[in-house]
């Protein structure tokens, strides 16, 4: 059969021991007995249940007090405990849901009773604890897209940055542009500061153009009209 959960049952009494033991060991339920608190709180430190069945009334070490220092645990503060108490016992029962119990089983005891409390309390903890797993997985999602996202915020940054170097670089690219006061006559141009240069230092100056020399065909035709090439330079 499959184990539907460890239960601790913390009675004084070994007939309810016995009693309880018989009846959830064949639903699949691994069961584990202490007869006193001392012992109770023992068992949980050697092996820890997923739900506490414990009597309120003890000689020694009450219910009450267990229950306070399995609360008093990290490693025990989370196990649901339900208390077993007499019917009349209208005071302890209150006394228990003010400590934070999660449920009463009736001495003496009903049989579908105790097992749908039982089967209840243990179904809500695996939720919880699933709940708290999905909920920590979630956390490290989180985080790791948070830091995705930090990784990419740097990189952007980076980018605008070595956007910014290259906009400044390119402003200092010297470019020829608007209009440009010519010389009818000698095609000097005058710059910004009123001076007329030949048209080839000033594109030299302004720009990374280098020029080479030659004739165009109607300066050719002018020039050499009798000539179908330019003459060529002696060597």
């Amino acid at each position: 059969m499959t184990d539907k959960g460890t239960i601790l049952i913390v009675d004084d009494d070994p007939a309810n021991l016995k009693l309880l033991t018989d009846t959830l060991t064949p639903e699949g339920y691994q069961v584990l007995s202490a007869e006193s608190g001392e012992l109770a709180l023992a068992s949980v430190a050697a092996r820890l249940p997923e739900l506490v069945l414990l009597d309120i009334r003890m000689p020694g070490m009450g219910g009450f007090e267990v229950y306070r220092r399995l609360k008093a645990r990290a490693e025990s503060r989370d196990i649901p405990v339900i208390f077993l108490s007499a019917v009349t016992e209208m005071v302890q029962r209150v006394e228990g849901l003010r400590l934070g119990a999660v449920d009463f089983i009736s001495k003496p005891f009903q049989v579908e009773e105790l097992l749908a409390r039982v089967q209840t309390q243990l179904e809500l903890r695996r939720l919880r604890v699933q709940l708290e797993q999905q909920a920590a997985g979630l956390q490290r999602t989180n985080d790791q897209l948070q830091k995705e996202m930090a990784e990419r915020t740097r990189a952007g940054q980076a980018l605008l940055e070595k956007n910014a170097e290259l906009a400044a670089a390119l402003a200092k690219v010297k470019l020829l542009g608007g209009l440009l006061p010519i010389c009818s006559a000698c095609k000097k141009i005058r710059d910004d500061k009123g001076y007329w240069s030949q048209v080839e230092s000033y594109v030299q100056e302004h720009s990374e153009a280098t020029f080479t020399h030659g004739l165009c065909p109607d300066c050719i035709k002018t020039l050499y009209p009798d000539q179908q090439e330019p003459p060529q330079p002696e060597i």
